[in-house]
């Protein structure tokens, strides 16, 4: 819910006296408002005023809150014709039930908003909706059964209470929660104004329908459905302030046809006008909110997603880097120790071999044996970590690696390297050898092909690396496609932690065709 103390909240004085005039104005709008529909009250704004301010503020400046609104709205009610209806007792009385009700919604919301969850909006709806506007109408009838006036009593009891529900929930999206802020009315109109023009155009061709068929009693009920798809398309364009916002122009709207006698509410009695326009915008905004929580919950879900999202990429660079680390630790541990100690083992065996006599040939055996095991340790060690990658640069760290496989398992490796693909920063130049390095063994482990192809270079100010071969190819569709080696989702991984995107274009018999590209401007270069 909103707070007012993250804003420069007034001193308690000050907001008793803001709730005042606020009181008095909100009373007299109601008045207003109501004049214009003979029937009876058609809204009462104090009521949702009160509600919105103390769902906002901490409980500590209730009672001056609920003291400047009542002498604002008992003034108000002192003038002649200041009250929708005839004795102001009433709405005070209801005004200091507020705070008691806004104490009840606070501890079932946990100090979230209604639209969290049904259970929430459910508790908002029964307090505000049905109980606070009985209440309401319960003390009308009682104030009014000493001046005998009962003649009405059921119809008063309708006005009464359609006109303070219709209150509390025109002033919700003030507290019902900061994404209901009427920012989100700018996605109205951007990035273009079409979805507002076109909401417009819809209401006044709704509005042109209401007054030339609003008569006829078999169309009625379409011509009350009509605004329903309007109110959808703002709540899912512009969400709770897009349906609130609807929801007030179209009761604009049915408001002037029916002062002009016009539209699907005008009944025989004027006062059975007012109910079934009352009526009406009250279901709408009940539904518009029932609307509005499964779009604020698809909208949470939305954003559990991005953010869990986020943080799986996260850990996923993390383990990558951890990897990266790990790898070269061990590449160190092979070349500074277990490669430094095979080599003194093979100077110590050239000496024993010299002073063996007969027994030299088996010895010089072990010998070339020791050297080939410390030749595939040294091998090892570079492919786990390229140092000669940080050393002369990603070329020849691309080019040492193509023609290490190109003699040790026989394909041809045809490797070109774009001048200005040489400098590029730390964390691209790893990314693209390590793709290098898994597409060039694949496609020998597994593809068996005979002819692969390397092409590194800077496009557009992006890196771009395309490793074409000629091998078996495989499946993408099926169970194959979920069976994707950890090879290729790293690498799909290591691109995106760049910003950048990985694609992989293969099928069976037709070689594959794998292609890394990685933008350079939020790059800085080594």
């Amino acid at each position: 819910m909103v707070r007012l103390e993250a804003f420069a909240a007034p001193s308690s004085l000050g907001l008793g006296l803001t709730l005042f005039a606020g009181g008095f104005v909100s009373q007299m709008v109601s008045v207003l408002v109501s004049s214009h529909a003979d029937g009876g009250p058609l809204v009462w704004l104090p009521g949702g005023l009160l509600l919105a301010v103390l769902m906002s503020i901490a409980p500590s400046r209730w009672l001056c809150c609920v003291t400047g609104i009542v002498l604002g709205v008992s003034l108000a009610a002192a003038f002649p014709g200041g009250s929708i209806i005839e004795s102001g007792a009433p709405l005070v009385f209801t005004l200091v039930l507020v705070p008691l009700a806004a104490h009840i919604m606070r501890a079932l919301c946990n100090d979230a908003s209604p639209l969290r969850t049904f259970r929430n909006l459910a508790g908002f709806l029964g307090l505000f909706v049905i109980a606070l506007p009985i209440a309401s109408s319960a003390a009308t009838l009682i104030a009014a059964y000493p001046t005998g006036t009962r003649g009405q009593d059921f119809e008063t009891w309708l006005h009464v209470g359609f006109a303070h529900a219709l209150g509390y929930l025109a002033f919700a999206p003030v507290w019902f929660k900061p994404r209901a802020r009427w920012s989100t009315l700018q996605r109205m109109f951007l990035p273009d104004s079409w979805p507002a023009i076109a909401s417009l155009a819809a209401i006044a061709t709704i509005g042109l329908l209401w007054s030339a068929f609003g008569s006829l009693s078999y169309v009625r009920p379409m011509l009350l459905l009509a605004p329903i798809p309007v109110l959808v398309f703002t709540a899912l364009r512009a969400r709770v302030a897009g349906a609130y916002v609807i929801v007030i122009v179209i009761a604009t709207v049915a408001i002037q046809l029916s002062r002009a006698g016009r539209g699907p509410f005008i009944e025989d009695d004027e006062s059975l006008t007012a109910l079934s326009f009352t009526s009406w915008i009250l279901a709408t905004g009940v539904a518009s909110w029932l609307l509005a929580v499964l779009i604020e919950q698809r909208v949470d879900i939305r954003r559990a997603l991005v953010h869990s999202g986020r943080e799986v990429r996260e850990l996923a660079g993390r383990l990558i880097e951890a990897q990266e680390q790990e790898r070269s630790r061990i590449a160190r541990d092979l070349h500074d120790d277990i490669n430094q100690r095979l080599a003194s083992v093979s100077i110590e065996l050239s000496a024993i071999r010299r002073s063996a006599g007969a027994n030299g040939a088996e010895l010089s055996h072990v010998q070339d044996e020791l050297i080939a095991l410390s030749e595939d340790v040294r091998h090892l060690s570079h492919n786990l970590h390229p140092s000669m990658l940080h050393e002369t640069g990603l070329e020849a760290a691309l080019g040492s690696l193509c023609n290490t496989q190109r003699h040790r398992n026989g394909p041809s490796i045809d490797l070109q390297v774009m001048p200005d693909a040489d400098n590029l920063p730390d964390a691209i130049a790893l990314c693209l050898y390590r793709a290098t390095q898994e597409a060039i063994g694949n496609a020998i482990r597994h593809a068996r092909a005979r002819a692969i192809e390397v092409r590194l270079g800077v496009i557009d100010q992006n890196a771009e690396l395309r490793v074409d071969d000629d091998g078996i190819g495989f499946s993408t569709k099926g169970e194959a496609a979920r069976r994707r080696g950890l090879g290729l989702l790293s690498l799909d991984e290591r691109a995106k932690l760049l910003g950048g995107s990985f694609e992989l274009n293969t099928s069976p018999g037709k070689g594959t065709h794998v292609c890394i590209r990685i933008p350079l401007l939020s790059q800085r270069p080594r």
